[in-house]
């Protein structure tokens, strides 16, 4: 008789079996594929009488295993096999962890970072080169980022609601003395808090699918047209719009109160009148607020912020200068937005009593550990060092097609067409152009997803590049007419 457990590679000393009516003789096979397998430990014959105990099988050398297949014959006086549960003995190294649940966007790992510990698409974590899913746990129970070295914890150790899963120094936590940076992977695959009793990492929401949070925000801006509500960037109607009162003497912020704390992915920002210098900004709590994007020479009617990701319960867009051709209307500066998304997590990590957690039919309680035999995040320093580059080129090329905008007018006296004016069909078609090109790439092979993750996951945009040079060559052609 044979019983095969499934396990995810990983150098493995040996598998540790706990029989409930043990054989008489035990062999083990190992696989590094799932299909293949070959002998770790021949027959062996049990040195025990009773029937029920735990009996660990160590390989001669550590193995990379993913499968194990366990061969049991002889029965004894109780005349049948049966086994509790099996886990392997893993030696100590670095590893993701995977979650059960699954995803159209391919596997989910648990990452971490200044956003705290979330859930997200696996290639995309490692496409960052950051080592924020790269994670080691110590003999001591606490996991620990390769990258910073924080180590994870609950918050306060406070499970009401579920609590909240935090970075921190592994000092915090491990002074903390009530055990809320300690976990235990189970035999069943679930990641177990053992010192805060019967708790087990799973995961909230409906699935991991991303959703629009700025619908059902709160929206509220410091100054808007009675005929424009601020209440418009987010109805959901493409033909309604926000804007500013006309010709505005300062800033002007338009504000979206999530009411809990999110984690933002993509925001995106369709204007109607385009600010050419404006910021990005996102608050805890009525905390600080911290820009995460900032331009002065924006030139174009979709705004994509593409990560990192962040955490919040609120989002501003101040905005501080009008585009002076795309934000006029009517002789006047002004500002308007036609719609917002902001796309966060539906899935939040949190702790739940372990059998409670266990309830579910997706497997969203289970957690995997995949090796990770090499971080070398020097490896990314060139692509970043070029993006930094890409971004500083985008940003100069911005300024001098708003500085050409502005020039028009004065054009006209050498015969020079006088001035730009927003062509909402060719634009409107650009930006379906642009998501079908990205919904294109998500289709694709694995390689392909892996490498469209690269870009935005070192903050940059092609799409608003694309459109960028395009805005700047029809710039051209129509001054030189």
């Amino acid at each position: 008789m044979d019983g095969r457990v499934e396990l995810s590679p990983w150098g493995s000393r040996g598998v540790k079996v706990d029989w409930a009516y043990a054989p008489g003789q035990v062999k083990v096979l190992t696989s590094s594929d799932g299909a293949n397998f070959e002998e770790a430990k021949c027959w062996q014959s049990s040195s025990r009488m009773e029937a029920a105990y735990e009996e660990s099988f160590m390989f001669e050398t550590p193995r990379n295993v993913k499968a194990v297949t366990i061969l049991m014959r002889m029965p004894q006086s109780w005349a049948y096999f049966a086994i509790n549960s099996a886990a392997l003995i893993a030696q100590p190294g670095p590893f993701m962890l995977l979650s059960g649940i699954t995803s159209a966007a391919g596997e989910q790992c648990l990452v971490t970072g200044a956003g705290g510990v979330h859930l997200e698409s696996c290639l995309g974590a490692m496409a960052r080169g950051d080592g924020g899913e790269v994670l080691q746990q110590g003999e001591d129970g606490r996991i620990a980022n390769l990258a910073d070295g924080t180590c994870m914890s609950l918050a306060d150790g406070d499970t009401t609601g579920g609590g909240m899963l935090i970075m921190g120094p592994c000092s915090a936590s491990s002074e903390s003395g009530d055990g809320r940076g300690v976990f235990a992977m189970t035999p069943n695959g679930q990641l177990k808090m053992p010192q805060l009793g019967n708790y087990c990492v799973t995961v909230s929401g409906k699935g991991v699918a991303d959703t629009d949070i700025a619908q059902g925000a709160d929206v509220t801006a410091t100054s808007s047209n009675a005929q424009h509500p601020v209440e418009h960037i987010a109805d959901g109607d493409t033909h309604s719009y926000w804007a500013s009162a006309p010709d505005p003497v300062s800033r002007v912020d338009v504000q979206l109160d999530f009411g809990t704390a999110k984690q933002i992915k993509v925001i995106e920002v369709d204007w109607e009148h385009p600010a050419q210098a404006f910021e990005l900004q996102v608050a805890m709590y009525g905390r600080k607020w911290v820009t995460i994007f900032a331009t002065s020479g924006n030139n174009l009617q979709t705004t994509k912020y593409v990560g990192p990701i962040v955490s919040g319960t609120a989002l501003r867009i101040r905005m501080a200068q009008p585009h002076p051709t795309l934000g006029n209307s009517d002789g006047h500066a002004v500002y308007g937005i036609r719609g917002i998304r902001v796309l966060a997590a539906s899935a939040r990590p949190l702790v739940q009593d372990c059998a409670e957690a266990e309830d579910n039919t997706d497997a969203r309680d289970k957690f995997f550990m995949a090796a990770v035999p090499e971080l070398n995040p020097a490896a990314t320093s060139a692509a970043k060092a070029n993006a930094i580059l890409l971004q500083a080129a985008e940003a100069h090329l911005g300024n001098s097609l708003s500085e050409l905008y502005v020039a028009m007018p004065m054009l006209a006296a050498c015969g020079f067409k006088a001035s730009f004016g927003k062509r909402p069909a060719e634009m409107l078609a650009e930006r379906v152009a642009g998501r079908m090109r990205q919904s294109s790439r998500a289709a694709g092979d694995a390689a392909s997803t892996a490498v469209a993750a690269i870009g935005p996951s070192i903050g940059v945009d092609m799409e608003a590049l694309r459109s960028l040079v395009v805005s700047t060559r029809s710039a051209l052609a129509e001054a030189s007419r």
